[in-house]
């Protein structure tokens, strides 16, 4: 309902007035005195308010205007006067009054007034409403498009960015509060190799030919691998270019994983099948190889006793390693439960260093660890744990063979509430494979390496919860690190 002010202290007038405005459909009220008017304005929403220029106690109608718009903003006025001067017009019009009319009037002219009042309270509350509505739904998308899992950046033709939301902003360098307005989205989302294949396609869209998606990865760490699809962006004031980006790397994570688990469950099946026919002829050449040391030792010939230790040697080593790599195929393809208990962290760590510092110090290099019994107490299976430190520690040794000297220290800390981060650095010449190549089965930078070192370490670590990282130090050296469940 559509509410309407007479105020008059001439009521058959004020009543006149109050019939013609409800002929519109008006619900009229009526004041004879401007604190009448004042309270029905306090209590009411009121539309229109057709206001007597004189007011009984020598007050004015245009001195009410203030008070209505006080109680009522949206509210249009119309002053009516029998004595209009040059002066109360203009001072009515300064006060924002949306006309001002002269008695006697005319009834159309009147009510026509009446309806460009209404239509233009009507407007303006549509505007308010349609800002309110625009606004609502600006911040709900705002909100999509900043929750979604993708990156979404809005450039202009030139490839600089115009907006970017949340996920594209954790894909690059920026920080918590920067802005990449401006910024070349080449230069902030796209490693170098990747940056023309990118241009290119921002010029298809600017001749009106929408390109081919893009895979690149993003120039700064952590790398993430990014597939880019490229739209045109036409607005009212200028065309664009919408790019979207989808995070690939969890998914080629996935897929590696995925893919990694069926490799090794087919050498599984295969090793399991094979292994007792394996092992076998492998006991045979064991013993057929002691009778063979037993009758090499009765040779009398020296030189060729020496030849024949020396082929025994060969065969005992490649007995050895293949004995090994069938217990590293069967460890690693069909991994047993874990045993989790609680322990001391330093306790494990003893152990490793007790067992390996004698292969260290016959090498020339150190091994200490730096773990205060007590501080650390973790979840875990302890023999598993055990093999991993070894097989890392083993590998921080073998890449000290080539230093004169060298050191290889184990620590730990917390890296949250729920887990600890156990780190092996050595001095040597550092990470020689990407981390995704270093963790692979079969892939090995050792002389007479199986691979599956590494792989059967990760696959512990996973089992524990944890991620199995190499990195490089500085200046140089590598660290290794994992981490385990620790207990509060």
């Amino acid at each position: 309902m559509t509410h309407a002010l007479v105020v008059d202290d001439n009521v058959d007038l004020a009543t006149n007035v109050a019939e013609l405005l409800e002929t519109l459909e008006l619900h009229v009220h009526l004041a004879h005195d401007v604190e009448t008017a004042v309270e029905i304005a306090m209590s009411q929403e009121i539309d229109l308010a057709v206001v007597d220029l004189r007011l009984p106690r020598g007050e004015s109608g245009v001195d009410l205007v203030p008070k209505l718009r006080a109680s009522c903003p949206d509210v249009e006025i119309v002053i009516v006067t029998g004595n209009a001067t040059v002066d109360s017009a203009v001072f009515a019009v300064r006060q924002g009054v949306f006309a001002y009319v002269q008695k006697p009037f005319d009834s159309n002219d009147f009510l026509a007034i009446a309806r460009r009042a209404l239509a233009q309270v009507h407007g303006r509350r549509e505007r308010q409403r349609l800002t309110v509505e625009l606004a609502r739904s600006e911040a709900m998308y705002r909100s999509l498009v900043d929750t979604v899992d993708a990156a979404i950046v809005v450039l202009d033709l030139d490839g600089r960015v115009q907006f970017a939301n949340r996920f594209a902003g954790e894909r690059c360098e920026m920080r918590p509060g920067d802005s990449l307005d401006g910024r070349s989205f080449v230069d902030v989302f796209i490693e170098p190799t990747g940056a023309n294949r990118v241009r290119r396609a921002i010029e298809m869209i600017r001749k009106g030919v929408e390109p081919e998606p893009i895979e690149a990865t993003t120039p700064s760490p952590p790398i993430r691998a990014m597939r880019w699809s490229f739209l045109e962006k036409a607005s009212e004031k200028a065309r664009g270019v919408l790019a979207v980006g989808v995070d690939l790397t969890d998914l080629r994570e996935l897929q590696r994983r995925t893919a990694e688990a069926e490799a090794l469950g087919a050498v599984g099946t295969l090793t399991t099948g094979l292994a007792h026919e394996i092992r076998n002829p492998l006991n045979a050449a064991s013993l057929q190889l002691e009778l063979l040391v037993r009758s090499t030792k009765r040779v009398e010939d020296s030189a060729l006793r020496t030849s024949m230790e020396d082929r025994v040697r060969i065969v005992r080593a490649e007995l050895g390693r293949l004995g090994q790599m069938l217990s590293e195929f069967l460890s690693l393809a069909r991994p047993r439960s874990l045993e989790m208990t609680t322990t001391d962290l330093a306790a494990i760590v003893d152990e490793v260093v007790e067992l390996q510092r004698p292969l260290a110090e016959a090498q020339g290099a150190s091994l200490t660890h730096a773990i205060p019994k007590g501080t650390f107490a973790v979840c875990v299976d302890s023999a598993r744990i055990k093999q991993v430190l070894i097989n890392l520690v083993g590998n921080s040794l073998e890449a000290l063979r080539s230093t004169e000297t060298g050191h290889v220290t184990i620590d730990a800390r917390l890296t949250d509430a729920e887990r600890v981060e156990v780190r092996i650095s050595d001095d040597g010449p550092g990470v020689t494979l990407n981390a995704g190549e270093a963790f692979r089965p079969f892939v090995t930078t050792k002389e007479g390496g199986t691979g599956l070192g590494l792989s059967i370490v990760r696959k512990i670590v996973e089992q524990h919860g944890g991620v199995v990282t190499l990195t490089s130090r500085e200046p140089r050296g590598t660290i290794a690190s994992f981490s385990v469940a620790t207990v509060t």
